[in-house]
This record gives structure tokens, sequence and C-alpha cells, in this order.
């Protein structure tokens, strides 16, 4: 009964304000009032941060082309694309809430991660590496092995299996599933001894192999 009283006191205040300083103050009491009780008119919700940042590769190179996106836990978003030198800039709404930030481009592993936006501009600066390795599969000689067969499965196979052939050149690309764990490595070729060897890869790395004749 009293929170209810309490409440219709500070309702009548505010009220009283608008009256007699004008509609801005008022608004500015509501403001206070969605802050202590949590309400749809939390001034926190209306506050705008400027989220800045640069996006670049291992080697410090600007990655143009790669989508930010920020997401509320209120349920915004906000999206947008590094321009030429691997800059971005997003005006996000809702100060003080939890957001969650995803960076994605093709050919480069996913970024998610969840961060805080407390001040008027936050700065976001960010590395990325491939979400493949690649190399060249090769003779005794030197000479390069079209057609064989590199595959990679992670953790007995239960993280998937990749396979690709290698092309012309012997060279290959392939997709990993995951960065940071151990793989077993196949390379085969008819007509070649199988390799098959156990590595810790990480998208970026490169790889290559030397089969011997059968």
């Amino acid at each position: 009964m009293k929170m209810k009283w309490c409440l219709v006191v500070l309702l009548s205040v505010c009220f009283l304000c608008g009256t007699y300083t004008g509609t801005a103050q008022a608004s500015n009491w509501g403001n206070v009032l969605g802050d202590i009780f949590g309400g749809a008119g939390s001034s926190s919700d209306n506050l705008a941060v400027m989220v800045v940042g640069k996006i670049v590769d291992e080697e410090q190179v600007p990655l143009s082309g790669i989508k930010v996106v920020i997401q509320s836990g209120k349920g915004g978003s906000w999206s947008t694309y590094t321009d030429a030198n691997g800059n971005y800039r997003l005006n996000v709404l809702g100060r003080k809430s939890s957001f969650f930030l995803t960076v994605t481009g093709e050919g480069w592993r996913t970024v998610r991660d969840r961060v805080s936006l407390y001040e008027k501009e936050r700065v976001l600066n960010l590395k990325l590496h491939h979400d493949y390795v690649s190399g060249k599969v090769t003779d005794r000689a030197g000479n390069p092995l079209h057609r064989a067969k590199v595959s990679f499965e992670a953790a007995g196979g239960t993280k998937g299996v990749t396979t690709v052939e290698t092309d012309e050149n012997g060279n290959y690309k392939a997709t990993i599933p995951a960065d940071d764990v151990y793989y077993w490595v196949i390379v085969t070729k008819d007509g070649y001894q199988t390799c098959r060897e156990k590595e810790w890869l990480k998208g970026g790395f490169a790889r290559d192999y030397t089969l011997g004749e059968e």
C-alpha cells in the first residue's frame, strides 16, 4: 500500500513539474522514473553509442567489405560494412544494455562476442584470420600431384570431415570447421603411399605434403 502511495506522489510531482517548468523538464522526470522502475521509458534505452573500429588481418592489412552486426538483448539490430581502409562506424541505441557483436566475411573465421557499451563512443578493433588451410602436394622429386585427395578429420570425425582435391599445380585449400584443435590429415593418390599425420591446425595455416610412390 505504501509503495502505491509513493508512486502516486511521484507521478503527481512529475505532473506539476511538467505544468510549471515545461515539457522538456517533464520528460526528464519521466526518464528518471523509467530508470527507477525499469519501465519501457528507461532513458538508457534511448542513449546513443557511437561504435567505431578497424578490422585487419594477421598481417595488419585492412579488410574491406567485412560485415559488422551489433544486436541488443532487447531486440535491436544494427549493421554495416567496413570501407576500403577497414574502418566501420555504427550508431547504436540502448546504452548499458547487453549487446552481441558478430563479424563475418567470405573466407574469414566468424567472430562472435558479447560487448558492453557504457560510453558515448566505443572503439572495437578486430583482427581476423582465414577459416581455411592451404598448401601443396608433391612427389619426392618435387613434382606437383594433380587430384590428390586431402582430408581433415577432427576429433575422430565427430566435428566433421573436410575433403578436397589438389588442382593441376598440386595446390589445395580446405575450410576447416574449427580452430585450435588437432586434426588427422590424410593425403592419398592412386599409385602413391598414403600420408597420415596428426596436426594442430588453425585457419590461415599453410601445410605442404609429399607422397612417395608405392
